[in-house]
């Protein structure tokens, strides 16, 4: 009789602990996280790289003196406690000097296959990523060996997130192979490359070199000498452009800028759409091979601008006042123009000029195929 009544709160008990297990189909992963910490001295005009394979990098101002500080936050995901510390506990700082250059960089455990841990607070597994990771398999070489970043079973989930003080007037790169970068309010040579992600940059000031695989960029706020974005299949974003020097290319993502001023602006495309508002440089040349040109200036500072597309339309839209001599042709397509405020306006199927006042901007537009459509703002 006792038997009996043992075995009902004993079955009870075990489908309390087994079912819900059966019917989630899985154990819940646990997380560990660590912090890591460095810093030194850097003298003005120190060349540091900083490399990081998954998480983000934040570049930030020092603002006093010549510390250089690296706050590394840790966060590693397995189904057992033990084994998630254990990953974390292999992640470590590592510097080395090659050339006079100081490199730093982030250790991840041994291992070939890597995802974004899904859970705990410090989690950066983000709305932006997870259909990246979840769509491709991202491949890339981290040290001295090839690894690939995505969801495939047995990935090892470990991410860090840094965030790096930065003195002024100092030769820095950093690289993020798949994450995010943010770079705010740092003066010197700064570049900052990534492969897929996003890559935010405002205020800096100096030199400043974006690249990107598939990564996107944005970059606003910038005066200095020479800004440089090139992206492979990455849109392209910029706003508030103060530069001597400004060259923008892209294979294939979108190319979006607006208040460019700049001496001398170069934007290229393959197969992306170029839009740029507020272009006042004094000498820009555009081109395209495939991809539409979207174009809006006063032409109060510039003096020549060329612009070239093999087969995508163009539309350029015009200021009222400033004086420029403009002439348009399309070989196999057509040129089009409407209200623009000119003295001379000649248009044929395939040519026209138009020009309006004594000097200003010489302005040059041609497609092979595409249709060119000048238009006023």
């Amino acid at each position: 009789m006792s038997i009996r009544r043992a075995v009902g709160p004993f079955v009870l008990l075990l489908w309390i602990l087994i079912v819900p297990s059966a019917i989630g189909g899985k154990v819940k992963a646990l997380t560990f996280e660590a912090d890591l910490e460095e810093s030194f001295n850097a003298a003005p005009g120190m060349t540091i790289e900083f490399e990081n394979l998954l998480g983000s990098i934040e570049v930030m101002p020092q603002p006093k003196g010549r510390e250089f500080r690296i706050r590394a936050h840790v966060v590693s995901e397995a189904n057992e406690a033990v084994e998630a510390r254990r990953l974390a506990e292999q992640v470590k700082l590592v510097r080395n000097v090659e050339d006079g250059t100081v490199k730093w960089s982030v250790t991840f455990p041994d291992a070939r296959l890597f995802r974004m841990p899904k859970t705990g607070v410090a989690s950066l597994y983000s709305k932006w990523l997870a259909p990246i990771v979840k769509r491709k398999t991202i491949s890339t070489r981290y040290g001295d060996r090839a690894v690939e970043i995505g969801s495939a079973r047995g990935s090892v989930a470990v991410s860090v997130r840094v965030k790096i003080d930065v003195p002024m007037d100092l030769n820095l790169t950093v690289l993020q192979h798949v994450g995010t970068v943010e770079c705010n309010g740092v003066r010197g040579n700064v570049g900052l490359q990534m492969k897929e992600g996003e890559l935010l940059v405002g205020r800096v000031f100096g030199d400043l070199h974006v690249t990107t695989e598939g990564a996107s960029a944005r970059v606003s706020g910038f005066i200095g000498k020479n800004l440089i974005v090139e992206t492979g299949s990455g849109n392209i974003e910029l706003a508030e452009i103060r530069s001597d020097q400004v060259r923008i290319d892209s294979a294939r993502g979108l190319i979006n800028g607006s208040e460019i001023q700049a001496m001398h602006l170069v934007a290229s495309t393959g197969s992306g759409k170029v839009s740029l508002d507020g272009l006042e440089p004094e000498s820009m040349e555009i081109s395209s091979d495939t991809g539409d040109l979207d174009l809006a200036t006063e032409l109060k500072r510039t003096k020549q601008a060329n612009i070239r597309s093999a087969s995508g339309n163009v539309t350029v839209r015009l200021g009222t006042f400033a004086p420029f001599q403009l002439e348009a042709t399309s070989t196999e397509g057509s040129v089009k123009g409407d209200g623009v405020n000119v003295e001379v306006d000649q248009f044929e199927k395939n040519a026209a000029k138009l020009a309006r006042g004594k000097g200003g901007a010489d302005v040059s537009v041609e497609s092979q195929s595409g249709q060119i459509v000048i238009r006023p703002l």
